[in-house]
């Protein structure tokens, strides 16, 4: 099969390689379509690495072509399906303890890692979610990100009729704002881009920021009565976000760190303050099965859209183009759109 492969920073080339053998307790699909996420432009800039040679890619779908003998999920052949990339071990303390977006063993070299730039997948049953004809693979390959923002979101605890504040209006910046209107809270959302801010608001913000023309701060005073929004997701890895969210939220609020970082920023808040202001911080690493499922029924249900944030699809061949222009800031999500057979 054709494939995309990494060889080295800012090195992929396209080129034959095996076809996978699925087990008995496996898949195999073809994939249809697969997203450029900011993990596979990282992998690409070498800012991060999992090794060489990788073939990239883990936001996907595809069509199910063989069924082992061993599968007892019900998926036929045929079967359109959103496919959770991650590889979990099942064994290791995280796993076990319901924590399996931590799981220890994911890239070490025992394990297989990614796939979605390749024309098939061999995969274990459980990693792939049926998905109904009314939704596309373009959206379907969604769900592995909004399954990353139903994470993030449970993380901090998001509540009903709570004042939520997304620094970031970028495509993870987007898809918190929808998951989290869904959830019934109000969102605003804080970007220097109008035309990202308009995006925000057609998807369920109920407030919208440009920081270079109004002062994020006062705004979010104003509509809490001085208390500060009850949490903050920080999806913009610029410094004044980190700044402003530990600002903006109010006594016993909670501010996730969503967002990675190239270097290694300091938390740009006092001690004392979160002593004495019960503030809560987290972090959260990628999603569990639990959140890919949700994100699949909200696809599926049509609760969340993806279409606005499809901003280009590209062949294998456009691969390297569609990665760099992924790394610019007008676009959202760049799709690998794979040929049909």
């Amino acid at each position: 099969m054709k494939a995309a492969v990494l060889t080295a920073a800012e090195r992929i080339d396209v080129r034959e390689v095996a076809d996978p053998s699925p087990q008995p307790h496996q898949l195999l699909v073809k994939l249809k379509a697969c997203g450029i996420c900011t993990l596979e432009q990282r992998l690409f800039t070498g800012d991060m690495t999992v090794g060489y040679p990788v073939v990239p890619g883990h936001e996907a779908a595809g069509q199910v072509v063989e069924v082992g003998s061993a599968v007892i999920s019900g998926i036929e052949k045929g079967a359109r399906v959103a496919l959770d990339l991650a590889v979990r071990c099942g064994e290791c303390y995280f796993c076990r303890s319901g924590q399996s977006n931590l799981c220890q063993n994911r890239f070490t070299s025992k394990r297989s890692r990614l796939g979605g730039f390749g024309e098939y997948v061999a995969v274990d049953s459980s990693q792939a979610f049926p998905i109904p004809d009314s939704l596309s693979y373009e959206e379907a390959a969604f769900a592995e990100p909004f399954s990353c923002c139903i994470r993030s979101l449970r993380r901090i605890g998001l509540d009903m009729t709570e004042d939520l504040l997304v620094l970031g209006a970028g495509p993870m910046g987007q898809m918190h704002v929808q998951v989290a209107a869904r959830m019934g809270a109000r969102v605003t959302v804080s970007d220097p881009d109008r035309n990202r801010l308009q995006t925000a608001l057609r998807l369920g913000a109920s407030r919208a920021i440009d920081p270079t023309a109004e002062d994020p701060l006062a705004v979010v005073r104003s509509l809490t009565d001085g208390r500060g929004v009850d949490a903050c997701v920080v999806t913009s890895p610029a410094p004044a976000a980190l700044d402003t969210a530990f600002q903006a939220v109010r006594k016993s609020g909670r501010v996730n760190i969503y967002t990675a970082y190239n270097d290694k920023p300091p938390i740009p808040i006092d001690a004392n303050a979160i002593h004495r202001s019960e503030v809560l911080i987290t972090g959260t690493e990628g999603r569990t099965q639990h959140d890919f499922f949700q994100a699949v029924r909200l696809l599926s249900l049509g609760l969340v859209d993806a279409k606005p944030l499809i901003s280009l699809k590209v062949g294998m061949a456009g691969i390297e183009a569609g990665i760099r222009a992924a790394l610019g800031r007008t676009t959202y999500r760049v799709l690998l759109e794979h040929e049909a057979p």
